[in-house]
Order: C-alpha cells, then structure tokens, then sequence
C-alpha cells in the first residue's frame, strides 16, 4: 500500500514538472514575437504632412452663395422684427384660448383667458365695503350737522363739535380707501384677459386649456411674431470692416428657398467679438408675402476688396417696419 502511494506521487511530480515546461516554452514563444513598427515622425517612410488650406481657400470653402459670386461671405439667421412671448398677468386656471398656432392677430386681440371666478368675488367684495363706507359717512356727516345746530345753541361743547368732526374725516378717509380696493379688484379682474400687444402671427402655443399658468416663475402661454419685416444678423469677419460700411448694400442667399435678396446694411455692432475675431451687422428684409422664416439660415456675400458688393437679385419691395422687437 506504502509503495502504491509512493508511485502514484512520482506520477502526480512528473506532470507538474511537464505542465511547467508546457508553460515556460508558451512565454518563450510569446515573448519573440515583435510589436508593429510605428513610421518614422520624420524622414523616409514618414507619413505625409497634412495640408493646411491658405485663407483664400478658407475664404472660398464658405457659403455658396460666395463661390457663386467669388467673394468673401459670413452666415447669419433672421428673426422677427416684432416678437411677444405673452404669459399671465395674475396666477390662474387656464380658461379659453381664443387662437391657435398660425393664426393671424391684430392689436388689442384678445388671446386668452384666466379663470376670473376669484377675481370677480373680489370685485363684488370691495364694492360691498365700499357702500358701507359710504353709509357710515352720511351718517357721520348728518351726527355733524346736528351737532353743529346743537353748539350754535350752546346745547353741546366744543369739544363734542371736533370729536364729530374728526369722525366724519375718519369715515371719509375709509371711503377713499374702499374706492382704492375697488380700483384694485377691477384691475385684478382686468388683468384676467390678456390681448396681443401687436399685429403678427402666432407662432407657438405652448400651453393648454386646464393648465396653471404662473406669474412667477413666468409661463408663457403663446408666442407671437410680426415676420412682415424680418431682422438679419449676421457675424463677418473683422477684416470684414474694411470694406462693409452701414447703408452698404450686401448680397443675402436663404439656402430653404434658394432666394437671394440684395439688402441694406442698417448698422454695425460697435465691438469686436474678441473670442471669434468677428463682428455682427444688422439689416432688415421686407418680407410682405411671409416666404421667409424667422429663424431661417441666411449666407451673407461681401466684397473682398473696395466697392460695393455686385450681383444680379431680385430685390424685395418695401414694406413699413415694426416696432423694436419685445424680447430684448
């Protein structure tokens, strides 16, 4: 039984020793092979240098509508000249919504409605305290006259004269007050409607009947915009000064429609951006027959050398502007 043991150790020692040599050779053979070879940085069989494009090339990789005219060029976007974002004059329960995405408005149009339930409890409330006020003064002003007939016959002091009198002042004074809560309630009531500060479309609605509209923190309830007259903005290079002036005109392509347009320069930001080299030039686009889109990407032509831009566009008929636009 000893030497049964002993002879099966001896077996269990030589492949132990076998898988450890198995081990060493699959090192071995792992350790010969080479890693790839990275390219020289420099030299023969370096890879070629990337080429950098010059400015001029920078310059005519631009907007097409500068390869198509070969001149220098810059993007911008247009926007509404005229823009409201309307939300609640007060906190309420959405309760109509006279108009929907699309719609045309005018002026003074009303939009929409909060619940005015509260709103006019309060008004019938401040009405009520304000005939109370009215009678205790008509009666403090007849206790006056009384007690003014009474003194001239020495019936009463003087001192009972000024303590009636100072009541009617007292009583006066609450109905000057309940006439101002009165005038408080109807504006509250008031501010229950809410009407389109200007003639335009309504381009977003971004909330629905039965929802709480919030003064703070504001919502906004529809968003309307005047795009009869459309603002450009547009970021040019700084070398761009050289030759673009305000009353300049400037050649405009919209990529959507394919429309190029000749426009006016109007004025020309007062700063240079110092983080992108480039400054913003304002124009305005009659755009009476509302093919154009706020927000539509608009690529920006400019004469690379003195003079004027030149191109054969169509140039849009003049329409009347806005005012300023609302959202700063």
């Amino acid at each position: 039984m000893k030497h049964k043991n002993s002879k099966h150790f001896s077996s269990a020692r030589l492949l132990l020793a076998l898988l450890l040599l198995w081990l060493i050779g699959i090192g071995a053979g792992c350790a010969k092979k080479e890693l790839p070879k990275l390219p020289p940085a420099a030299g023969e069989g370096a890879p070629a240098p990337t080429k950098i494009p010059t400015l001029k090339e920078l310059d005519l990789s631009g907007p097409s509508v500068a390869k198509d005219l070969g001149v220098r060029a810059g993007t911008g976007s247009l926007q509404a000249l005229d823009y409201a974002a309307l939300g609640p004059k007060e906190t309420g329960l959405l309760a109509a919504i006279a108009v929907d995405e699309g719609d045309r408005v005018k002026k003074g149009q009303v939009l929409f409605k909060i619940d005015p339930v509260q709103a006019e409890i309060a008004v019938e409330q401040a009405k009520a305290a304000l005939t109370t006020a009215k009678v205790a003064q008509s009666q403090a002003q007849l206790d006056l006259d009384r007690t003014k007939s009474l003194r001239e016959r020495g019936s009463v002091p003087e001192d009972v004269l000024d303590q009636t009198k100072s009541r009617l002042d007292a009583f006066t004074s609450q109905v000057a007050q309940a006439n101002a809560a009165v005038s408080m309630a109807q504006r509250h009531l008031s501010n229950m409607t809410v009407t389109s500060p200007i003639d335009g479309i309504v381009s977003e609605k971004r909330m629905n009947l039965g929802e709480t509209a919030t003064l703070m923190p504001p919502s906004v309830v529809l968003v309307v915009q005047n795009i009869d007259v459309l603002e450009l903005r547009a970021r040019l290079p700084e070398t761009s000064l050289k030759t673009v002036r305000q009353g300049a005109q400037i050649t405009v392509r919209f990529p959507a429609t394919g429309e190029t347009r000749a426009v006016t320069i109007k004025r020309i930001a007062p700063t240079v951006d110092v983080r992108t080299r480039t400054i913003e030039i304002v124009a305005e686009i009659p755009n009476a027959d509302n093919s154009l889109k706020a927000g539509m990407l608009a690529e920006v032509a400019y004469a690379g050398t003195d003079g004027p831009s030149t191109a054969n566009v169509n140039t849009a008929p003049e329409a009347q502007t806005g005012g300023d636009r609302a959202a700063r």
